[in-house]
């Protein structure tokens, strides 16, 4: 009724109402009130704002308008990185090219003399001479190199010297006479190119010949610690496109989050720019997540960029699915969080950049994006099992087949996890210095 009568505003159950008689408006809402037994809490009386000439001359309260500011804002910033030319190339034209060269390059991988392999074969002693016999005729067959060992310890030697690339153990328990499916042993080193090729290849070789004999995969380290490996993440074969494409995804999603954002932030701290802000409707918060709305939609155009391309490539349909599709954006929401983490302590542009850059190619080669990576020296191992990428990529590539990694399932989200808490705690605490209003 006060809406009507005054042509006022409402908001929530309060009426604001504009005049240039205070004294008389008032004793008209009381008289108004009086009449149409209207109780009244409360009255404030204060001068215009900001936001009352906004209304005068746009007929839209700020509250309202909120969302259209912060789209409006993320267009011109968005307008603004793409017009650069830096931002332009490392967010949409260097993965594209990266993705093209490298399967260019390594893509061939299947193609290699498969003959060149080695397989070593370790019968059990004892073991029932008619199944022995029908084993050894089956696996003559395998491409590969082959060569009958004494026992599993010469085996294991002879494969962490490279002197064998997987190792295939017969135990004596093992027979085809019953209907009971053979069970026999599978032994590579995770990480070692030839050494997982191979894996794959006796995989694909066993069952072209329908015997589905190896329900236990084993995993041989330098310290000969053994890992099982369910027999459903092998592959039939091995494609270096489909293994490279998870690390192209995290690298445009990198190339985003942890120079976009920490830049841009930055830059308009050190310029002044969001101080400028206090003095506009426009608040922090509003840039804020109007930047994170802009650099969201880079990552989004350069992901579809790479996926078509990928699809041209022929990638697996594995990776169009809903779960993959899931864990990408978890991967997004990780690695833009951990982009949060540089500005928090950054004092200065120039000091960040450096930073960035160094963290950004160290976890790009410890990560794994390009080649397996879990077979070098421990003093640039521990990197490897603190760095979010790793379990990121390595997650992205167990949705479609891979097992590269030699930790479980659980920490690909526990890790990332961890970074994600840590960044949006220091983040909070450093909100009002990051955005320079200390």
């Amino acid at each position: 009724m006060f809406q009507k009568e005054f042509n006022g505003i409402v908001f929530d159950e309060k009426v604001e109402i504009s005049t240039n008689n205070i004294e008389k408006t008032l004793f008209e809402i009381m008289e108004f009130s009086k009449k149409n037994n209207i109780q009244i809490d409360d009255i404030v009386i204060r001068k215009p704002n900001l936001e009352d000439v906004f209304l005068s001359l746009t007929g839209r309260t700020l509250r309202n308008d909120i969302m259209k500011k912060i789209f409006k804002l993320a267009y011109y910033q968005f307008k603004s990185d793409v017009r650069d030319f830096e931002s332009f190339f490392w967010s949409f034209v260097f993965p594209f090219i990266l993705f093209i060269i490298l399967v260019a390059i390594f893509g061939n991988t299947n193609q290699m003399n498969i003959k060149d392999l080695n397989v070593g074969i370790v019968y059990e002693k004892n073991m029932n001479i008619i199944s022995k016999g029908i084993f050894t005729k089956t696996f003559e067959n395998i491409p590969m190199k082959k060569t009958v060992l004494k026992n599993l310890d010469e085996g294991i030697e002879k494969l962490k010297n490279k002197d064998l690339d997987v190792v295939l153990f017969v135990p004596k328990t093992t027979t085809l006479i019953n209907d009971k499916s053979p069970e026999i042993d599978l032994y590579y080193v995770q990480g070692r190119s030839n050494s997982d090729i191979s894996k794959n290849i006796v995989k694909v070789f066993i069952d072209y010949v329908n015997i589905e004999m190896i329900k236990r995969v084993k995993n041989v380290e330098d310290d000969v610690i053994i890992e099982k490996i369910p027999i459903s993440t092998l592959r039939d074969e091995f494609s270096y496109k489909d293994f490279i494409f998870p690390g192209i995804l995290i690298l445009s999603i990198m190339s985003v989050a942890y120079f976009n954002v920490p830049f841009n932030l930055l830059f308009s701290r050190e310029k002044g720019i969001n101080k400028r802000f206090l003095l506009t409707p426009i608040k922090g918060y509003t840039y804020f997540i109007s930047l994170l709305i802009s650099s969201i939609a880079m990552v989004l155009i350069s992901s579809i960029i790479i996926i078509v391309e990928g699809y041209f490539m022929k990638i697996s349909n594995k990776f169009f699915s809903l779960k993959f599709i899931l864990f990408y954006i978890f991967s997004l929401i990780i690695l833009f969080s951990i982009g949060l983490i540089f500005v928090s302590f950054s004092k200065k542009l120039t000091t960040s950049i450096v930073f960035v850059n160094i963290f950004f190619q160290v976890s790009m080669f410890l990560g794994g994006l390009y080649f397996p990576v879990f077979n070098i020296p421990w003093v640039l191992k521990w990197f490897i099992y603190i760095n979010p990428v790793t379990y990121l990529v390595e997650g992205m590539r167990r949705l479609v087949g891979f097992n590269i990694a030699p930790f479980e399932n659980i920490w690909i989200y526990i890790v990332p996890s961890i970074w994600f808490l840590t960044a949006i705690i220091l983040f909070s605490l450093n909100y009002k210095k990051v955005l320079g209003y200390e």
